[in-house]
Formats: structure tokens, C-alpha cells, sequence
């Protein structure tokens, strides 16, 4: 073989290795991008271990609230509570109530999901119950005091950072 065909394989090769290098790259940086969006619930919120202000106490009557709710629409088993830390506004509006209630405090915004019966309980006059897979209470962070009720079939949680899911057993 003579010097330039020589010169030339030598880079053929070098391709093929540089070729090889990039698709372990490409194939190493798809699965870390599937990794992490998997990781990050496809958008949802991921979750965590503990909510600001959230202590023991507090754990617990969220709790006994969320499931006496559940209870009180017609599953006493819900399939998930998730609760949030956020601001009343951003609560309101990953609740779904459109542009959300007014103001900056802080507060809980607690998801109930199962197969409910929605009772009203502060309607005037006769409602009929609608089925609904989503219930949702926002609930003031200091004094748990209720804030804000829903009913819905879509939350969308992911502009109110990480939750933390409650034991149900």
C-alpha cells in the first residue's frame, strides 16, 4: 500500500473509534435524560421527607382530617393524600380554580385521590353528589385551620414544589 492509502485508513479508523465514542455519548446522555425525567415524576412534584413547619403533631391532624374527608365523601379508603407546602395563591391554582385566591400565605394544599362521592355540606338547599376522583383542602400552615375546599378530577402540583405522601395504614 503506498503512504496515502495508508494515511487514509488510519483515518477511517480514527472515525470509526470517534463514531463509537459518540454513540456511547448519545446512548449514556438518553438514558441519564430518561433517568431524571423519570426521577422527576414526568412534571409532576417529586417528594419528600418533611414539609416546612410540618411537625409531628401537626402530621397527624392532617391526617385525621384528610382521611374523616375522604370518610365523609363516601371512600373511606383513599387511594393517596399528598400534601404540599406553598402559598395560598399557587395552592388555589394547582387545585384548579383558575387564577387562584388572592395572597401570599403560607399554607398546605392537601391532594385526596380515591373514587368519592362529593358531598356538600355548606350548600343552600339540595345538591345532587357527583362522583369525583380528586379532593382537595387548602389549609392555613400555622393553625391548620381549613382554608379553601375542592372537588375536581385534575391537580396539577407541579408549580408547588416537592409533597410528601401520608401513610394511609
Amino acid at each position: 500500500m503506498s503512504a496515502p492509502s495508508l494515511e487514509r485508513s488510519d483515518e477511517l479508523q480514527r472515525s470509526d473509534v470517534r463514531s463509537v465514542e459518540m454513540k456511547h455519548a448519545i446512548a449514556i446522555g438518553t438514558t441519564l435524560t430518561t433517568m431524571a425525567f423519570l426521577a422527576g415524576g414526568c412534571g409532576s412534584s417529586s417528594h419528600v421527607a418533611s414539609l416546612p413547619g410540618l411537625t409531628q403533631a401537626k402530621l397527624v391532624k392532617v391526617r385525621a382530617d384528610a382521611l374523616a374527608t375522604a370518610k365523609f365523601n363516601k371512600d373511606a379508603h383513599p387511594s393517596s393524600v399528598m400534601v404540599y407546602a406553598s402559598r395560598r395563591h399557587e395552592a388555589n391554582i394547582a387545585a384548579g380554580a383558575g387564577t387562584g385566591v388572592p395572597g401570599s400565605q403560607p399554607v398546605y394544599l392537601v391532594v385526596l385521590r380515591g373514587d368519592f362521592l362529593a358531598s356538600y355540606p355548606s350548600a343552600p338547599g339540595p345538591i345532587a353528589p357527583k362522583r369525583t376522583s380528586v379532593i382537595t383542602m387548602i389549609l392555613d400552615r400555622t393553625t391548620l385551620r381549613q382554608l379553601d375546599y375542592g372537588f375536581g378530577s385534575h391537580v396539577d402540583t407541579s408549580q408547588v414544589g416537592p409533597g410528601l405522601a401520608l401513610s394511609l395504614g
